[in-house]
């Protein structure tokens, strides 16, 4: 009895020993089949903290025919936090709250549209290929046609991002952020000497919801890279320099159009649309950028709406003892024609900034001082101002 028992342990050693390789390979594979379900807890989570302090004096600023004084401010222009993360290999999220103009004095030169506390973007992205070509995005992001549509402020070369495009966002959305509920697809491809960018959504603006009437907005946007691509790997915002790693150049076309909505103040568009295109050139430290956009809207018995919106943008990286100092100007401009009721800013937006940008850590960390002058019949509010900002993102 003892022998049999011994004799069957050995059996079973001997077994084990053979096909437990086999088991764990068996087991190995299974878990590869699964291998898009693996969760990546160390790209799960990442904080978002974005902060950037205004500095600056006002002159000369007129409003409705009335002169205000001189006045220096300051001010949180934007405050963002929030986390994102890359949970699984093809999947990827980002939420982020925004505390924007905290402290500014509603009497100074500087410009802008939202404030307090709101969500300033919150999506998912998931990849649906193997390579880069094809993503998925739905959420609360972008409904972006354009190159300052798409660019991040904390990257421009310019004090803010431009008022033109600002127009062009509040235009197709409702909205200065240009940020709304929707869907899309977006990608690249890169080739030898080569790329191509493209990114295509379905929004709906809360702005034109209305009782009578429901049609989202549709965008498109497609960017042709020759030389250095404008992106390596897939990003769904690209990079505002290039910190003199890129030669090349990159023209987009993008366009709009909506069907007929309401607005907030009754009036049914019979349809609206946008379209344009815009450049972005680099080689070494010198970086030339543009865009050129109209905006066109109807309705029944009303003068048709026309604007046109474009902007010029050229910095220059000097390399410094490991940071980057980048003169920079811009000049932007936005006019608009015809029926207030189907877009209310009818006349002339201009605005000429002239600064240096020092990059102490990229744009992790970045100082800012610039003369900003602005002009127009239509604009919230004209007049110049200095300006000093100090960056700091993690």
């Amino acid at each position: 009895m003892k022998k049999s028992v011994r004799n069957l342990i050995g059996i079973t050693v001997a077994f084990l020993s053979v096909n437990t390789p086999v088991t764990s390979k068996a087991q190995e594979a299974k878990n590869e089949t699964f291998g898009f379900a693996k969760f990546q807890k160390e790209k799960a989570f990442t904080p978002i903290v974005g902060i950037e302090s205004w500095f600056t004096y006002s002159m000369n600023e007129v409003k409705n025919d009335v002169e205000y004084a001189n006045r220096p401010d300051a001010s949180f222009r934007r405050l963002r936090f929030g986390a994102k993360g890359t949970p699984y290999s093809w999947l990827s999220y980002e939420i982020e709250f925004n505390m924007d103009r905290l402290g500014e004095d509603s009497y100074a030169s500087t410009k802008g549209s939202y404030n307090g506390f709101d969500i300033w973007k919150a999506f998912i992205s998931a990849r649906l290929s193997n390579d880069d070509l094809l993503h998925l995005q739905a959420g609360y992001y972008w409904a972006a046609i354009s190159l300052d549509y798409m660019a991040s402020p904390w990257s421009v070369s310019s004090f803010d991002k431009t008022r033109s495009d600002w127009h062009l966002r509040n235009f197709m959305t409702g909205r200065g952020s240009g940020i709304e509920s929707g869907v899309g697809l977006s990608g690249l491809k890169n080739f030898n000497g080569f790329g191509i960018n493209y990114q295509i959504g379905a929004f709906s603006p809360a702005a034109y919801n209305g009782p009578e009437h429901a049609n989202p907005l549709f965008t498109g946007r497609v960017m042709f890279s020759v030389g250095d691509p404008e992106q390596k790997s897939y990003k769904i915002r690209h990079a505002g320099n290039h910190w003199n790693a890129r030669n090349g150049v990159t023209i987009g076309l993008g366009g709009a159009t909506m069907g007929k909505a309401d607005n907030s103040s009754g009036t049914a568009y019979n349809n609206s649309k946008a379209y344009g295109a815009d450049i972005s050139a680099t080689t070494g430290g010198l970086k030339v950028e543009g865009e050129y956009y109209k905006m066109q809207r109807e309705a029944s018995g009303m003068n048709d709406y026309e604007g046109t919106e474009w902007f010029v943008r050229c910095g220059y990286n000097i390399l410094v003892k490991g940071t980057f100092v980048e003169p920079t100007f811009t000049y932007d401009s936005y006019k608009g024609e015809g029926e207030k009721a189907l877009y209310k800013y009818i006349g002339d937006d201009k605005s000429f900034d002239l600064g240096v940008n020092w990059y102490l850590n990229k744009d992790k960390l970045k100082l800012s001082l610039h003369y900003v002058n602005q002009k127009g019949s239509c604009s919230s509010n004209v007049g110049d101002y200095l300006g000093m900002a100090l960056q700091v993102r993690l």
